[in-house]
């Protein structure tokens, strides 16, 4: 059973639509009556070498109707754009589309004319019908003027389907599931700008207020429970405003898990920074830079003696293709130099993002904290 479903674009968007398609309705509409018209002239008054149109003025008063029903809908339309959705208007046009096929060949008077009646003036229809009723309803109608054409054949013609008929079906079903399947696009589209901005302007909100007051508490306190709490709260709240988008399982979403998992374990506050547009690496790149951070993050807990650690992660500036990962903690450091590397950064860290074809980078200093910078 096929169901239907209109696209739940915003209304400034389904407005332009709407609008887009009121053009193309006059455009496809002139571009129909100018064809007609010239056929009438060059066959029945200059009378060139061909069959004069049958029947001129039952065509000119279908495209006068025509004419009149848009006249009034684009009327309507400039003080409420959605009533071109509204379903006696919607049937109307289909009537009239349809209409405009069942007499096309006996306006004419024989099949022998380079263009049907109405020639793409129903894909405006079929298109606002995807709008108001969704892809499958677009392409019923659009299987239904196919249908209405091939009738509109049959006086004269043999019964079976020809070429022509075939692909005028084919053709109207392809613009109805393709102006469907464009507005599910842009209602999709809609959706993640709309949550994007309400996103921004709570993150406007918040930043100033509620997550400073959060960080004065965790620093000020004495009460454990109360800072625990405070600590919480902030990583919570951050993780809606700043990770709203992000999809299960992405590096993002990897790094905002671990940096949770080493506050808990050891007790300094871990901050993550990530760039909206980070390249999606494969499964085993993803791996080796969330298994580089955790053992940063060990390594801070086990040597470092810190009270915080800033994970930032961004598109590489020389490859947008590679991604660049830092993790940098306030402790005491250490001379590079020394045995203090350990085998944790090397195995752990180096080894882990070079077997991805990766690279790394680590600096420290006594008093100065350390930063493990990746490239993969």
């Amino acid at each position: 059973m096929l169901r239907l479903r209109a696209a739940a674009v915003s209304p400034p968007t389904r407005r332009n639509i709407l609008r887009g398609i009121m053009v193309f309705r006059w455009l496809s509409f002139a571009w129909a009556a100018g064809v007609f018209g010239y056929e009438v002239y060059d066959r029945n008054v200059r009378s060139n070498l061909k069959t004069d149109v049958a029947r001129p003025i039952a065509g000119l008063l279908i495209f006068a109707a025509v004419f009149v029903f848009l006249a009034v809908l684009t009327r309507l339309y400039w003080t409420k754009p959605d009533t071109a959705m509204r379903p006696f208007w919607i049937f109307g046009e289909i009537g009239l589309a349809t209409l405009l096929f069942l007499a096309d060949i006996w306006v004419y008077g024989s099949p022998d004319h380079a263009q049907a009646l109405p020639t793409v003036w129903p894909v405006a229809v079929i298109a606002t019908v995807a709008l108001a009723g969704g892809q499958s309803a677009a392409v019923m109608t659009g299987f239904g003027m196919g249908v209405a054409r091939y009738i509109g054949w049959l006086p004269y013609g043999e019964s079976s389907l020809s070429l022509t008929r075939t692909s005028s079906l084919v053709l109207l079903m392809i613009a109805g599931w393709s102006a469907g399947y464009l507005f599910q696009r842009l209602e999709a589209a809609d959706l993640e700008i709309s949550g994007f901005r309400a996103r921004e302007e709570v993150a406007r909100t918040l930043h100033d207020g509620v997550l400073q007051t959060l960080a004065v508490i965790q620093r000020r306190s004495d009460d454990t429970e109360l800072v625990q709490l405070a600590r919480h709260q902030e990583q919570e709240l951050r993780d809606y405003l700043f990770s709203g988008s992000a999809e299960p399982g992405d590096l993002a979403t990897e790094l905002r898990s671990i940096a949770r998992s080493a506050e808990a374990l050891h007790g300094f506050r871990v901050q993550v920074v990530c760039a909206p547009d980070l390249p999606t690496g494969t499964p085993g790149q993803t791996g080796a830079i969330v298994g580089a951070v955790t053992e940063a993050l060990n390594n801070v807990g086990k040597h470092a003696a810190a009270s915080s650690v800033v994970i930032y992660a961004e598109p590489d500036f020389d490859d947008d293709d590679v991604v660049f990962v830092s993790v940098k903690d306030d402790g005491v450091g250490f001379a590079t130099d020394t045995p203090q590397t350990g085998e944790g950064l090397q195995r752990s860290i180096r080894d882990r993002i070079e077997e991805q074809g990766g690279r790394t980078e680590i600096t420290s200093g006594a008093g100065r904290g350390t930063e493990v910078q990746v490239w993969l």
